[in-house]
């Protein structure tokens, strides 16, 4: 068991957590008023960094580097004093050097001992999750107060983003805890005003649009409401490492007859469910059942409405998603709402799958194009697989590879080929994809996201679609109708004729590609 070692790691996530929070409300003041809390809360946090040199520095390479980078915490601190770095750098420090490093060392602590109960351990890893997001607020929710880019779109919709994360995450811990958890979790909440005040505020700022001016708080007001109930989120997390090694939890309660489970109970019912479609997908081919249970041992089926954000540029890569239904776009913005569309994902797509190695952070946005449902698996679980299960190492090398061809290829279409090109191209894609034998298919999403993906307006787009009518080619909203199965066939490539079944038959119109 590693109940000492993950209990100091949690102690010192909460410490460095309030110290971020702290940070920043310094680094934004420029009257001074919070010098005193953050000499306050330096001597804590030391008090918690002396516990971390027991760590099993042999069960997690990550060990070595998170006590690199609290080895040089002491020089970062004089920056932050002095006054020689910037808020936004010193976040970005704290959360991506320390913070969610020492998380996922937790994670990895908690998920590789055998003594630990994996109902109880997913449930405490998504309680982490959620904590780490209410602290990323107090921390985001002081800046704004303190009247530096309150009307910013692009940190408003950081802040909902933030606000949303930790709903999902709330939601994912209570359904995966046992009644003993829950019950201790109704308790601290209803002896903690926090929880009910925060419900409040945030409700207001995600339904109704409310500035943050008008919560009538102040920034030491707003870091006090929001350290009440991270405070005891703490205390019900030291008790949670307690019980992970507990067996049976209520949480897995007897089904009725009526109910009962015909599927080993290695894997929660949200992932059981969709089995058969997850078994399918080229990942996990030939993959033995027993060893594919064990990888989704600690994973999830998670659901996401049209616009909805899956994760956001700067996050640490925790996770592992493939698209199980629906389409995902990855994109970049930037704070005039402008964005550039990397790549759009159907089902089968991995979520930026060689980011998971070195829990990289994530250069990009993901965001749902329409309902949404993904399988989501640990990054430091898919890495341990990876590593004993050559097969799956095998899939994962075929997948990159397959997602490198199709980059290049992208790129190809968008600085070699002409508009018409480019959008014949995707439309022949559209109809191998469907039914290659069909006349007649949909446009799978938005003409405006997919004029984005094709490297063009919208407006140039529809011209577009507009001078295929000359071939024949009628559109009419979103549904397309050709005059013959071979009509954008002139737009072909040696990529589309390889899934192509007419392809070097007789049917062929392009025997030489």
């Amino acid at each position: 068991m590693n109940e000492a070692a993950i209990g100091s790691l949690c102690q010192f996530v909460h410490d460095a957590q309030k110290e971020r929070g702290i940070v920043s409300l310094f680094l934004r003041d420029s009257v001074g008023r919070f010098t005193e809390h953050l000499d306050r809360q330096f001597h804590i946090s030391d008090q918690s960094i002396q516990t971390l040199s027991a760590l099993p520095k042999k069960q997690s390479a990550k060990i070595e580097p998170l006590m690199n980078a609290v080895h040089y915490l002491p020089s970062r601190r004089k920056y932050v004093i002095s006054r020689m770095v910037g808020p936004d750098d010193a976040q970005r420090f704290y959360t991506s050097e320390i913070i969610n490093p020492a998380i996922d060392i937790v994670q990895e602590l908690s998920v590789f001992d055998p003594d630990n109960n994996p109902v109880r351990v997913s449930a405490f890893v998504n309680f982490l999750h959620w904590k780490e997001r209410v602290g990323r607020e107090r921390a985001l929710g002081g800046y704004l107060l303190q009247g530096q880019g309150s009307e910013s779109p692009e940190v408003r919709n950081l802040l909902e983003y933030i606000i949303a994360k930790q709903n999902a995450y709330e939601r994912m811990f209570l359904s995966l805890c046992d009644e003993e958890t829950k019950a201790a979790f109704e308790l601290i909440k209803k002896r903690t005003p926090a929880f009910e005040k925060i419900n409040s505020l945030n409700k207001d700022l995600v339904r109704n649009g409310s500035a943050l001016s008008q919560s009538g708080l102040d920034p030491l007001a707003w870091f006090e409401l929001f350290t009440e109930k991270m405070d005891a989120l703490h205390q019900l997390g030291l008790s949670m490492v307690d019980s992970l090694g507990r067996q049976n939890p209520a949480a897995v309660a007897p089904a009725k007859a009526s109910e009962t489970r015909t599927e080993p109970a290695d894997i929660g019912s949200n992932v059981s469910n969709h089995m058969a479609g997850i078994s399918s997908l080229p990942l996990f081919s030939e993959i033995a059942e027993a060893d594919l249970r064990d990888i989704l041992r600690f994973a999830r089926v998670t659901h996401h409405d049209k616009g909805a954000l899956i994760f956001m540029q700067g996050e640490q890569a925790s996770r592992f998603y493939i698209v199980l239904k629906g389409w995902v776009k990855l994109f970049k913005g930037d704070a005039e709402g402008q964005e550039s569309i990397l790549q759009v994902l159907g089902t089968g797509d991995a979520l930026l799958e060689t980011a998971i190695f070195n829990s990289a952070i994530l250069p990009v946005n993901a965001q749902a194009i329409e309902y949404v449902e993904l399988l989501s698996i640990p990054s430091s679980i898919m890495r341990e697989k990876l590593q004993s299960n050559s097969t799956l190492a095998m899939n994962m090398l075929s997948t990159v590879a397959m997602r490198s061809q199709s980059m290049i290829s992208q790129f190809e279409q968008l600085t070699l080929k002409s508009v018409s090109q480019r959008v014949g191209r995707f439309l022949l894609k559209e109809l191998l994809h469907n039914e290659e034998s069909s006349t007649h298919f949909k446009l799978p999403y938005d003409k405006s996201l997919i004029a984005g993906y094709l490297g063009m307006k919208p407006e140039t787009f529809s011209r577009a679609l507009q001078t295929l009518r000359d071939d024949g080619i009628d559109v009419e909203r979103n549904e397309i109708s050709l005059p013959s199965p071979f009509a954008l066939c002139q737009y072909c490539d040696m990529e589309l004729a390889g899934t192509c079944p007419r392809h070097e038959s007789d049917e062929c119109p392009n025997p030489d590609l």
